[in-house]
């Protein structure tokens, strides 16, 4: 087959081209179906691997020290389960206890928001929220237990497959740079690499970001006097992770619970959030962060909403990684020659 071009001049495209490409366009759409159908498993891997590049770099600083990479990485995981144990019983039990006094005065916080002219009907529509959710809580019971077993079983699931990446990694690496053409290994080797260090560094970040936030918000909402300040530290620790948006949702509690005991206490809870982000953006973020992603907001908001639309909470937690990685893909195409 022959298509005509400008000047008389001629393409030759082979039935056999034309096959190979319909093939293999039919062959990725049928890869894109297979990968959405179980996206829960390549969300469990994508996970497993950021928390392997993660810790890889302890790993290999005690290969160098001359221990036995499954020793190693035996070492890391006790070390995380005592850390997370000594934190669990310092800090889970006043966590519990003010969760559970905040939950029972929930309605007579929402309630003694009327009493704020501007917040009269926020209270309301909180009401009618809370209210719909217990609803229609109370006959998913077993939902509720099944989806807490499963929950174990993926966190199960994701400490196995990390423990493997932590062991086999320059395996895994090789295994999947076996099937790249001889002439662009070498730089997709180097684009693998850089990636690995970006999420690496990405990940510790945050979770060093998510410490620094949370503690911040407890020691100032504690100073102000605000009640149920674990609680509210944790959720603001927790809701780091999510770029833009999180910072913003984490607030509301804090803001709910100091309006209602005053209008002075509201504003000074308002105040704390702010005080916060203020640090984080301009001092946390360019120490910690060290400028390895440095993405223009209005891309990171759109990352997230797509992540969120395609794959829920999960999808939005992983909108930047993700991002990140394709940021780095596409450099590299651009660059390459």
């Amino acid at each position: 087959m022959a298509t005509k071009s400008q000047g008389d001049q001629y393409i030759l495209i082979s039935t056999k081209t034309i096959f190979n490409f319909i093939f293999v366009s039919i062959a990725i759409g049928i890869l894109l179906v297979l990968l959405y159908l179980i996206k829960e498993v390549v969300l469990l891997i994508f996970i497993s691997l950021m928390l392997a590049l993660a810790l890889a770099p302890i790993v290999e600083f005690l290969v160098k020290k001359k221990v036995p990479r499954g020793i190693a990485v035996l070492i890391i995981y006790l070390v995380i389960i005592a850390l997370f144990g000594v934190i669990g019983a310092v800090a889970i039990p006043p966590v519990i206890s003010q969760t559970t006094k905040l939950t029972s005065s929930l309605p007579r916080i929402i309630e003694s928001l009327g009493s704020v002219s501007f917040l009269s009907k926020l209270s309301v529509d909180l009401n009618n929220f809370i209210a719909e959710k217990f609803l229609g809580a109370s006959g998913n019971v077993l939902k509720v237990t099944v989806g807490a077993f499963s929950g174990i079983l993926s966190v199960f699931s994701l400490m196995v497959i990390t423990a493997y990446l932590l062991l086999d990694l320059d395996n895994v690496r090789d295994s999947l740079l076996y099937f790249i053409p001889q002439k662009p290994r070498k730089e997709t080797e180097k684009v693998l690499k850089e990636i690995e260090f970006k999420l690496g560094s990405w990940l510790r970040g945050e979770f060093i970001l998510m410490c620094i936030v949370g503690f911040a918000t407890y020691i100032l909402l504690s100073i102000l006097g605000i009640d149920y300040a674990a609680p509210l530290a944790l959720i603001a620790g927790l809701l780091e992770v999510v770029p833009i948006i999180g910072p913003i949702i984490s607030a509301v509690p804090g803001v709910v619970v100091g309006f209602s005991i005053s209008p002075a206490m509201g504003f000074g809870a308002l105040a704390v959030y702010v005080l916060v982000q203020q640090l984080e953006n301009n001092f946390i973020v360019p120490k910690v962060m060290q400028k390895a992603i440095g993405f223009n907001p209005l891309i990171t908001l759109v990352a997230l909403l797509i992540g969120g639309k395609l794959f829920g909470v999960t999808g939005a937690l992983l909108s930047v990684p993700i991002t990140l990685i394709i940021s780095i893909v596409i450099r590299h195409v651009i660059e390459y020659d």
